[in-house]
């Protein structure tokens, strides 16, 4: 029997490996989709709060630097601490992406007893790709990795916020950190995972980037897929990061 579990469990991370290789040499190579679709299967966030913006500049735009995700050595899953490098260098820090790799906790895709990784509590997977497949990680744990580096008090963790919030620290001089989708639009390849926590919706389309700024039509983003101030219409890639949770961080320089 256990032999039997061990192979299915191999057969089962096999499947997986090859999903996650087509989603990202699809998105890498910029595949064209951009169907606001909506899934019924959204991750559950917290009730946003309402801001004002009527004091927002028209628009605004930051000088941040940019890093890519496959620059040797290669993190074939890290756009999450590519994208926090991106943020903490804007401050005039040397770390690397890997470094933060190497920093971020970890849990595997798939546990012993057959339950999937919970990206809220840690990165999902192998970040690097090159002994398994891996998933990803949300806000929570890099805001963590972003303390150790920044402190405390110069961290703000604004996930469930309304958009406009994120504008708003960027017209403040303040670059941001948030989850979208690979395609910068809704998605509706959403799945439900068993975790040793209860049940999440993830999808294998799930991507992080730095918002580096916006005008009347567009939002401008650093993409750790290898593209700067990579611009996208409003409404697509504020439902992209709606679908996704809301989650953002932004750093002060105290």
């Amino acid at each position: 029997m256990k032999n039997r579990k061990d192979y299915l469990k191999l057969l089962f991370l096999i499947s997986l490996s090859v999903c996650l290789m087509f989603f990202i040499n699809e998105h890498y190579i910029k595949a064209d989709k951009k169907n606001p679709v909506i899934s019924s299967t959204e991750p559950a966030v917290t009730p946003k709060k309402k801001t004002k913006t009527s004091d927002l500049p028209i628009s605004a735009q930051l000088d941040v630097p940019l890093l890519y995700q496959f620059d040797e050595p290669s993190l074939y899953n890290g756009c999450e601490v590519t994208s926090l490098a991106m943020l903490i260098q804007f401050y005039g820090s040397t770390v690397t992406k890997n470094e933060l790799a190497d920093n971020l906790v970890s849990v595997p895709l798939m546990d012993d007893d057959g339950y999937m990784g919970n990206p809220n509590q840690a990165f999902v997977g192998d970040v690097s790709g090159n002994d398994s497949p891996g998933l990803g990680v949300y806000h929570g744990p890099i805001a963590n990795l972003a303390k150790e580096y920044v402190g405390n008090e110069n961290v703000l963790d604004s996930t469930g916020s309304d958009f406009t919030d994120v504008m708003a620290q960027v017209a403040a001089g303040n670059p941001v950190w948030i989850i979208t989708t690979a395609t910068f639009s809704p998605v509706d390849d959403f799945v439900t995972w068993e975790t040793t926590t209860g049940k999440i919706d993830v999808t294998y389309s799930m991507h992080s980037v730095v918002v580096t700024g916006y005008d009347a039509e567009s939002i401008y983003f650093n993409d750790p897929y290898g593209e700067k101030d990579a611009s996208m219409d409003k409404e697509n890639f504020i439902a992209a990061f709606e679908q996704m949770g809301s989650q953002a961080i932004s750093l002060f320089n105290n």
